[in-house]
């Protein structure tokens, strides 16, 4: 998978904890996505609307965002393994509390508990694979590809499970259990995760550099665009009136198998190509194919441009990483950035769809996606600069 040598090179506690890394990634895509498909079944359910589902989303985003510096300062008071157990569990609380009250206080703490593991889980793991594998585009796009092979895993859960949803959960909660027991054995030591800085300062250094600021422009626009699609997609398609519940959770799952195509084809090209070429074609097919969704009333449209933005956007995390100068191995709070600053976008865009999705329809909510497209194709030209003046 584009640079195989890199996992058999590594010594055998490497070799444990990067598989660590793929089940807890695994673990996440699964929770992630069946939140979102089973989000039409919990609003009919416990009533709510789509403003409370908007503000769920969001409180999720919190809580990733809120563990961009808080997971950096959380091992250094607790140890890096403490950290990524205990807030590796929270998720898993989450859900369990979704199960047995539908009042939306609880509802909201519920998806933020989802966040926080969510945030602990990236950025701990993309910092240990970032500096195991030396920041391997491959390697770092082969995390997200086990986040997609969960995602993938999600509506097919949730719809043999029918009507239950609960069953859905209680199922994710058993696989989020058998992750942590094997992350139990993991060794996370100061050459798997840099806790601090070697000066024992934080050095905010990359804040100065411009391609920090790129691509963290470049991560914001992806990561709000990718948590509304997968948020709001089994909503938009059955209150669109385009597919049924049944087709709604196959086209879901369609999108996570183009994800999940997309982010091994993203390891294999990273070997071949410049981060640089691949963003720009990512970001331009995703332009198209979410033109094709949105302008199309049938389902058969909307399912190609759902799954050509499946397998166009799959690459950009792993890929915008690796572009990004070794900002991460060199600066230990830059991944904590790169969460901070996207979490906040996704947050804030996935709120306003929910508001606007209750004046004017799921649809019109939708169309302020194109707002993070614009900024997308711009951050794009300005990354592609930058990688051609560095050569």
């Amino acid at each position: 998978m584009g640079k195989p040598s890199v996992m058999r090179e590594m010594p055998r506690a490497h070799r444990y904890l990067m598989q660590d890394i793929f089940l807890a990634y695994l673990a996440m895509g699964i929770y992630l996505t069946l939140i979102g498909s089973a989000l039409p079944s919990i609003k009919a359910e416990y009533h709510i609307s789509y403003q409370v589902g908007g503000w769920m989303m969001s409180a999720q985003q919190i809580g990733y965002l809120a563990m961009g510096i808080g997971v950096s300062l959380a091992a250094r008071r607790l140890g890096a393994k403490c950290t990524y157990l205990f807030f590796g569990a929270l998720a898993f609380v989450g859900l369990a509390i979704m199960m047995v009250s539908g009042n939306p206080v609880l509802l909201i703490f519920a998806m933020l508990l989802t966040g926080i593991c969510k945030g602990s889980t990236a950025n701990i793991g993309n910092q240990i694979t970032s500096m195991v594998s030396n920041n391997d585009s491959s390697l770092l796009n082969l995390a997200q590809a086990f986040f997609a092979v969960g995602a993938c895993a999600a509506p097919l859960i949730m719809m043999v499970c029918g009507t239950s949803w609960r069953m859905a959960f209680g199922i994710t909660i058993a696989i989020g259990i058998i992750s942590l027991l094997h992350g139990v054995r993991t060794q996370i030591g100061p050459d798997a995760f840099c806790v601090q800085e070697p000066t024992g300062k934080i050095d905010w250094g990359f804040l100065k550099q411009g391609i920090f600021w790129i691509c963290s422009v470049l991560l914001l626009c992806y990561l709000a665009f990718e948590a509304s699609v997968i948020g709001w997609l089994v909503t938009f398609f059955i209150d669109s009136g385009a597919a049924d519940a049944q087709t709604a959770q196959l086209l879901a799952t369609a999108l996570w198998g183009a994800l999940l195509i997309g982010r091994f084809a993203s390891a294999w090209f990273a070997t071949r190509f410049s981060p640089q070429h691949m963003i720009c074609v990512m970001t331009i097919g995703t332009a198209v194919c979410f033109s094709v969704m949105m302008c199309s009333h049938s389902l058969v449209p909307m399912a190609i441009g759902t799954f050509g933005i499946g397998l166009f956007i799959a690459g950009m995390y792993g890929t915008t990483l690796g572009g990004s100068d070794n900002l991460i191995g060199r600066y230990p709070m830059c991944m904590g950035m790169f969460i901070v600053i996207p979490g906040v976008g996704a947050a804030v865009t996935q709120s306003v769809i929910g508001v606007i999705a209750d004046q004017i329809g799921i649809r019109g909510g939708m169309y302020v996606l194109y707002v993070l497209i614009a900024l997308m194709l711009l951050s794009t030209v300005l990354f592609v600069a930058h990688g051609r003046k560095k050569s």
